[in-house]
């Protein structure tokens, strides 16, 4: 402790007589035979080897120094005692006080009714007792902690007893007592805190919320650091028309594996006199450098859980949990994949005849052996399909396709032959008698696109056109009899426009002899940021199109929908985004969507969105989050159907910041069950700085997936 360098002159150490001399750099005897190392500006050795310092001492102890007035140095305890001001400071802690005693042989500090800091966390507090030992660990008595500034005290943590470990980044309290505002708001025997961005166990921000449906709702979790590779988190939830609820989440990361496993349980529910409970659990492994297995399972214990006990819109309008387990080797030209698949229909409006099928198993190959000129694709699905009601049974289905790929400079031509075979086994004959049935068509198709470049007015900026067209043809066969396991007609789109097929799933292939064109235009910037983006198409049938699904009319139209799309982001504080579809038949707007975010700097938001679907959906939504004067913010979202001329869900939230604690109280009120009933919370959380994690950002209460948000403290979404 302390260095072996000696001063000109006698040591203080070694001197055989009293003496009086000025020192600028002394040293006397350490533990086990090292030196401690003190700095004064005078000294005088005693004839017994006490050492008296004075004038701007300076000890020196491995990161940290010591600074006082006064010392007397005893050899024979190897002690310093400091009288008058002393000060402690190193890389993480500064500790300020009267009167000290440092004991060299165990490289402990003790003060006497100190202060001290925290400046990488602006954290300080004072104590009757401190002490302050190596690698930052500090144990303080009768203490008071907190990281508001002095002159504004807004909470603190009293402690009869108090370790601080700075190295570790957590504070650990016995006997406490947090005041809030001056007021009392929590006691508890033992407590433990964070100091740093380090994860550690503890309380997380508790949440106090009040619900229609469930009455008081009160959560205090709790978060556990178990190991650096996995954690758990426990949360009490106290609802007071329906009883406390338990909520786990455990995470974990191997060398192989990741994952997760969720369970919530609520005891005997006083309103369904039933037990309920959610288990989720993810999970994926991989087996050296190709093989991987993956699962999810979830499962609930009622179809009303979500709508009961969930606090959102998106929570309570899930209609399936899903359940699978995947194995999958991924090779670099080929993969093949085997899946174990069904799902919990929680959505008891819907009629057992709609519900989705089990895979038990579904086995896919898929392969690209592309070349310099020659492309060929092979790819093949063999699936077993098992529900209580309707057809079941096996289905194969196998396409392979060959294609020649002419490319150049801003051009490309693809044509593009293919066949495709489909056979099933079912379990129940059909109407005809059958339980084998085979289809087999050939694909032709012919892709070509441009890409044009020119200089935009602005300099250095780049605008381009580009056009495409595709070709498909593919002959009618007649597919009455095969039944429907997976096939749905897909929303369209710029995506189904240039897609081969009419439908998504093997049961139908539509015949089809068909054009499709389409034309692109994007102004990129010096940066290489598109600024704008512009996109019209359509598709023209060259043939009638006979191949329905069950119910559904033929298609006589001789040309799809127009659709377009448009993309603004002229300058960083505004984006727009615009889909429209237009039926050329009816004349009339089949589909349309604007999204407009506004966001002048990083701490608020406008954002706007419409949505149109004809005979099915009208809805708007507006969010903001804006700052109210210096301190106050404010944060809302409103969702209005304008076809069922009622709010989907709307909430408004408050929050309030200072520089060592955050308050939000949010009211919400949303649709929470599929008949169209309602609920309305109010729920408040408080956070401490320095005290308990950060209160979600605002982004997590407003629907990105509706309004494209991003994150407000300046993380990718997770």
């Amino acid at each position: 402790m302390g260095t072996t360098s000696e001063p000109s002159g006698s040591s203080a150490a070694a001197a055989p007589a009293a003496s009086s001399q000025p020192a600028t750099s002394p040293t006397v005897a350490g533990p086990a035979g090292r030196n401690l190392n003190i700095q004064a500006g005078h000294v005088d050795v005693e004839r017994n080897g006490t050492s008296k310092f004075s004038g701007q001492i300076q000890v020196r102890l491995d990161d940290g120094k010591l600074t006082a007035n006064q010392a007397n140095y005893d050899p024979a305890n190897q002690t310093l005692s400091i009288a008058g001001k002393v000060t402690y400071t190193d890389p993480k802690l500064q500790v300020y006080g009267e009167d000290a005693k440092l004991d060299a042989a165990n490289k402990a500090i003790s003060f006497s009714s100190a202060g001290f800091e925290l400046p990488e966390h602006t954290a300080r507090g004072s104590g009757k007792q401190i002490l302050v030992r190596k690698s930052g660990f500090m144990s303080l008595s009768d203490v008071n902690f907190t990281t508001c500034p002095i002159n504004q005290v807004d909470w603190e943590l009293l402690a009869r007893k108090l370790t601080l470990d700075t190295q570790r980044g957590f504070g650990t309290a016995r006997g406490v007592k947090l005041k809030f505002k001056g007021i009392p708001i929590f006691y508890a025997p033992y407590f433990t805190f964070p100091i740093s961005d380090q994860r550690k166990s503890g309380f997380l921000t508790p949440r106090f919320a009040d619900r229609d449906r469930s009455g008081l709702d009160i959560a205090v979790p709790y978060y556990l650091n178990l190991a650096p590779n996995y954690d758990l988190t426990l949360q009490p939830r106290y609802l007071s028309k329906r009883g406390v609820q338990l909520t786990s989440r455990f995470r974990y990361l191997l060398p192989n594996s990741r994952g997760q496993f969720a369970v919530e349980y609520l005891p005997h529910d006083s309103q369904t006199n039933q037990n309920r409970q959610y288990i989720n659990l993810q999970h994926q492994t991989d087996f050296g450098k190709y093989w991987e297995v993956k699962t999810g399972i979830e499962d609930v214990s009622d179809p009303r859980y979500f709508e009961d006990l969930g606090n959102s819109l998106s929570v309570t309008s899930q209609t399936h949990l899903n359940r699978f387990l995947d194995v999958g080797y991924f090779a670099q030209q080929w993969s093949f994949s085997t899946r174990f698949q069904n799902y919990q229909t929680i959505d008891t409006l819907l009629a057992p005849a709609d519900e989705p099928y089990e895979r038990v198993p579904q086995m896919q190959f898929q392969g690209d052996w592309l070349g310099r000129l020659l492309d060929f694709k092979s790819t093949t699905e063999l699936v077993d399909f098992q529900r209580n009601i309707g057809p079941t049974g096996w289905r194969f289905d196998s396409t392979q396709e060959l294609s020649l790929r002419f490319a150049r400079s801003g051009m490309y031509l693809t044509p593009a032959v293919a066949l495709r075979q489909t056979n099933y086994r079912l379990d129940q004959a059909t109407t005809n008698g059958d339980t084998s049935l085979s289809r087999t068509l050939p694909v032709a198709s012919l892709d070509a696109g441009l890409k044009l470049e020119r200089n935009g007015r602005r300099a250095g900026w780049l605008q381009t056109l580009e056009p495409r067209l595709l070709y498909v043809r593919i002959p009618y066969r007649d597919q009455s009899q095969l039944p429907v396991f997976d096939t749905t007609v897909p929303d369209f789109n710029l995506v189904q426009l240039f897609r081969k097929y009419r439908y998504v799933g093997p049961d139908r292939i539509g015949d089809t002899n068909q054009l499709s064109f389409g034309v692109t235009s994007r102004l990129i910037d010096t940066g290489g940021r598109e600024r704008l983006s512009a996109t019209l198409g359509q598709t023209r049938y060259l043939s009638a199109q006979r191949v329905t699904l069950p119910n559904q009319p033929v298609n006589d139209a001789n040309a799809s929908d127009y659709v377009a799309e448009l993309g603004v982001s002229l300058t960083d504080k505004w984006d727009m985004d615009a889909a429209y579809q237009w039926n050329s038949t009816t004349s009339s707007t089949a589909r349309s969507e604007t999204r407009f975010e506004y966001r002048p700097k990083e701490d608020r938001l406008f954002g706007f969105d419409y949505r149109f679907r004809r005979n099915l959906l009208r809805q708007g939504d507006v969010a903001l989050v804006w700052p109210v004067g210096q301190r106050w913010r404010v944060i809302g979202r409103y969702s209005y159907s304008l076809l069922e001329r009622k709010p989907l869900e709307q909430f408004v939230g408050w929050e309030y910041e200072s520089c060592c604690w955050r308050l939000r109280i949010v009211s919400r009120h949303f649709v929470s069950r599929r008949t169209g009933e309602t609920d309305h919370s109010i729920s408040v959380q408080l956070e401490l700085k320095g005290l308990s994690q950060s209160i979600a950002s605002p982004d997590e209460l407003l629907d990105r997936g509706i309004l494209g948000y991003r994150r407000f403290d300046g993380a990718n979404p997770q």
